[in-house]
C-alpha cells in the first residue's frame, strides 16, 4: 500500500519547467543531440526526455515542444538562461491580383501557391494538387462542402506539416474537392486559426500563435 501512495504522488506531481536548451548535434530526421538545464542527451524524434520532446530534425535545426510551447531551434543556439519564449514568426503577404493575397507554402516538403481564404474552413484544394503532394486522399472521409459555385463533395485528409514562409504547422487538416474544380489551393481556416492577422498598408501580416 505505501509502494502505491508513493508512486501515484510520483505520478500526480507537475515535471518542472526546462529553463535552458542548447542544440550540440543533428541527425537529418532521426535524433538530436541537446543538452537541457545542464544535461546532455540523445531525442530521437517523436521522443520526450528532461521535459523536452523532439518533433523534427533537419541537418540544420530542430523544432522542440516543452513547456507547453512549441520552439524552433538551430546548431549550437541556445534557449534560457533564465527561459524566455522565442519571437513570434510572422510573414507579410501583399495583395495582387482583384486584392488577393497568394503567398508561397510548402506542405509535406512541396512547394505550393496558395491564396489565403478567410471563408474556407479548411485548406482545400483540388484532386491533381493532392495526387501532385503525394496524398492517398481516397482513404479520407468523404464529405459535403458549400462553395461559391454549389455544394460539392470532399475528401477530408490531414497534411504532415504545413508551412507559409517561417511559420510552420503540423498536422493540419485539408479538404481534396472530388470534382477537381478548384483552380487554386485556398489556406484557410484549419491553417489560420493558428495565427493572428492584421493588415498594414494593404499588407496582409500572418503571425503565428503559442
Amino acid at each position: 500500500m505505501r509502494l502505491y501512495v508513493l508512486l501515484l504522488s510520483i505520478l500526480s506531481f507537475p515535471a518542472a519547467a526546462v529553463d535552458s536548451v542548447q542544440i550540440k548535434g543533428l541527425f537529418n530526421k532521426r535524433a538530436a543531440v541537446l543538452v537541457v538545464d545542464g544535461q546532455q542527451t540523445v531525442i530521437k524524434v517523436g521522443k520526450t526526455k528532461l521535459g523536452v520532446t523532439l518533433l523534427e530534425a533537419t541537418s540544420e535545426e530542430a523544432v522542440l515542444y516543452f513547456n507547453g510551447s512549441e520552439h524552433r531551434i538551430g546548431l549550437s543556439k541556445q534557449i534560457g538562461g533564465t527561459y524566455q519564449k522565442p519571437t513570434k514568426n510572422s510573414v507579410r503577404i501583399s495583395s495582387r491580383n482583384g486584392g488577393h493575397y497568394w503567398v508561397p507554402g510548402n506542405v509535406n516538403g512541396v512547394s505550393i501557391r496558395f491564396v489565403v481564404d478567410t471563408g474556407a474552413t479548411n485548406i482545400s484544394i483540388s484532386v491533381s494538387m493532392a495526387k501532385h503532394l503525394g496524398l492517398d486522399y481516397k482513404k479520407g472521409g468523404l464529405v459535403s462542402v458549400v462553395t461559391a459555385n454549389g455544394t460539392t463533395q470532399a475528401r477530408i485528409v490531414t497534411l504532415k506539416k504545413v508551412s507559409v514562409g517561417s511559420i510552420t504547422q503540423h498536422q493540419v487538416r485539408a479538404a481534396v474537392m472530388i470534382d477537381d474544380s478548384l483552380p487554386v489551393a485556398l489556406l484557410g481556416n484549419s491553417f489560420l486559426r493558428g495565427v493572428d492577422m492584421r493588415t498594414e498598408n494593404g499588407v496582409l501580416v500572418l503571425t503565428e500563435r503559442f
